[in-house]
């Protein structure tokens, strides 16, 4: 079986039958969380019945026993292998077997968070294309989207919602938001409600007026965009809370919070030897983010997260003091 569009396994999800393994594969997180919470809705699979795997952290052993436990009070079991392209070549080689020996009863999962035809690690590229070749396993390519792509989407998207948006609208949001999916999705989201179900038209005001660009939203961004170590998004977003009068006390507060998160998250996984899995949970990292949080952690080394908790103490004493500008301050600390 060949590796299917996006649009052809909503196609084939709405048959409403489940497949016995599934490979969501491409560096579009929106994209693969999306099937995930299709595929997750059609088995109906309640937490007894539905396991998480990081494949950088579990053995082929691990998973496969979880295949191998009966559905408790249900008629399937799934199991969600995350990170398959950090998963051990001796673990690939071992789950290779289970493609022609399925458990009809359990459903795997497996969500690959990079371009798979970049693979270069053997076992696991061999994994990977009998994954797709197998006819046990529906295979889904969620690669980035062109920006072509991804105003046909945003056009597409607010159709769905019964109203219209012009290229030149779009090409406004891009530019504000990247081409990032799940970014891009929680902006017409937040547009659609902003303008309301009577409205059908979206307009430059619109946009300029909706919660995308309210004081918590852009708090928010700004917090994501550091964690990103994306200079050129954070000083836009930090440009739209000063001139949106946001405190200066509040911009450095978030600031500081996304810089102490990954401190320690770092000195969890450095110093005290936890997992990645133990790390989120004990920040409280919601699994959809885990991922992008995490991937985003290695931009960033302790030494200069140290450093730069000590520039934020800084910027806290002149603001506080009137000896800089708050705005020329906060520029300087990003």
């Amino acid at each position: 079986m060949n590796i299917l569009k996006i649009q052809d396994f909503n196609k084939l999800i709405s048959l409403q039958k489940i497949s016995p393994v599934y490979l969501l594969a491409g560096e579009e997180s929106y994209f693969i969380n999306r099937c995930l919470n299709k595929i997750e809705k059609l088995a109906a699979a309640d937490d007894l019945n539905r396991e998480v795997f990081y494949a950088s952290e579990s053995s082929a052993d691990d998973i496969l026993n979880a295949l191998q436990t009966l559905p408790f009070l249900g008629e399937i079991r799934v199991v969600i292998v995350k990170g398959v392209n950090k998963m051990k070549a001796v673990d690939a080689e071992r789950l290779t077997g289970y493609l022609s020996n399925i458990i009809e009863m359990s459903s795997l999962i497996l969500l690959y968070f990079d371009n798979y035809k970049k693979e270069t690690v053997a076992k696991r590229k061999e994994f990977i294309n009998k994954c797709i070749a197998s006819k046990n396993c529906i295979s889904v390519n969620c690669r980035k989207q062109y920006e072509n792509e991804v105003k046909e989407f945003i056009k597409n998207e607010f159709a769905q919602k019964g109203k219209e948006i012009s290229y030149d609208v779009i090409s406004r949001i891009i530019e504000e938001n990247g081409t990032d999916l799940s970014n891009i999705s929680n902006e017409i989201e937040k547009l659609s409600l902003f303008a309301g179900k009577n409205k059908k038209d979206m307009t430059q005001e619109d946009l300029e007026k909706s919660s995308g660009y309210t004081k918590e939203t852009n708090i928010y961004a700004l917090s994501s965009d550091i964690e990103a170590g994306d200079l050129k998004k954070a000083m836009f977003v930090l440009e739209k809370l000063l001139n949106e009068r946001e405190e200066s006390v509040i911009i450095l507060s978030a600031i500081s919070s996304a810089v102490r998160k990954m401190l320690n998250a770092k000195s969890m996984i450095e110093e005290q030897g936890l997992s990645v899995a133990e790390t989120a949970s004990a920040l409280r990292i919601h699994d959809f983010y885990a991922e992008t949080f995490f991937t985003n952690l290695k931009k960033h080394s302790t030494n200069i997260l140290k450093e730069s908790l000590r520039t934020i103490l800084k910027t806290d004493v002149a603001i506080k003091t009137g000896s800089s500008d708050a705005a020329s301050a906060l520029d300087k600390t990003i």
